[in-house]
């Protein structure tokens, strides 16, 4: 039985520990916009960010060492990425088999591409282990035929194509705070939207969120203070936070729009 007890001591400690640092975290509702998004004011689009639509490829009949794609039907499996700044942000699915793939595949979240952002669209045949490329496109920014609204057949490196469109980018309404945890008394954030109406109000990550409107956290509790959060920007309601030095300050958040990116 002595034996036991260091064991049973130690795993109720471990125990104590992990249940108080698990705190549940949540995220604010968002919702996209069905209507054109205004042009002008609080939230409008920041003008570097976009809707990106892959629509179709045209590898070329063989590959670079002009051998058939694939050894059994000599077809390639074709797949795309979005390389930016030398990260990949975006992979299509693969099209098995074909000379003429077509998506017509949004990437989910509008895309961000600065003027100065180096930018790869990369055509790919898949193979069991990496791939073979097909062909590449680099730039500072978007392709020069890329155009608002207008499908753009993009040469890329080998002589295929890509066929792609730009749109004006999609507009959400929310709060943009995509992640919190809910403590006692408060909501810490733990992540951020870039473009949102939390961080146009400058909040940051760190701060915790002591009162929403006219009623503490405390005072509304865990469930009404989440519901609460969502709803503050179409409120137009100030926000109470603290920082890590418990410096309380007070923001309003704008009524604008969420763009969610990449």
């Amino acid at each position: 039985m002595r034996r036991l007890l260091p064991i049973l001591m130690t795993s109720l400690v471990l125990s104590g520990a992990f249940s108080a640092c698990a705190y549940p975290r949540r995220t604010t509702s968002i919702s996209p916009v069905r209507t054109e998004a205004f042009a002008v004011g609080p939230g409008s689009a920041p003008s570097d960010i976009y809707k990106f639509t892959l629509i179709s490829a045209t590898p070329n009949q063989r590959n670079r060492g002009n051998a058939q794609w694939d050894d059994n039907d000599g077809l390639p499996d074709v797949y795309v990425r979005i390389v930016r700044d030398g990260v990949v942000v975006w992979e299509s699915e693969t099209i098995d088999d074909s000379l003429t793939p077509v998506w017509n595949a949004t990437v989910p979240r509008n895309l961000s591409i600065p003027r100065s952002a180096h930018l790869q669209l990369e055509v790919w045949d898949r193979d069991a282990v990496g791939g073979d490329p097909i062909g590449i496109w680099r730039g500072v920014g978007l392709p020069s035929n890329a155009r608002d609204g207008i499908e753009a057949r993009v040469l890329l490196e080998g002589e295929s194509f890509l066929t792609i469109r730009i749109d004006s980018p999609m507009p959400h309404r929310g709060v943009g705070i995509r992640l919190f945890e809910v403590h006692d008394g408060d909501l810490q954030i733990i992540e951020l939207e870039p473009y949102s109406p939390a961080a146009r109000a400058g909040l940051v990550v760190g701060e915790r969120i002591i009162a929403i409107g006219n009623s503490t956290v405390s005072q509304l509790g865990s469930a009404r203070a989440s519901g609460a959060l969502s709803m503050a920007s179409e409120r137009n309601e100030a926000l109470r936070v603290a920082n890590i030095q418990g410096v309380e300050r007070t923001v309003t958040l704008d009524r604008g729009y969420v763009w969610l990116v990449l």
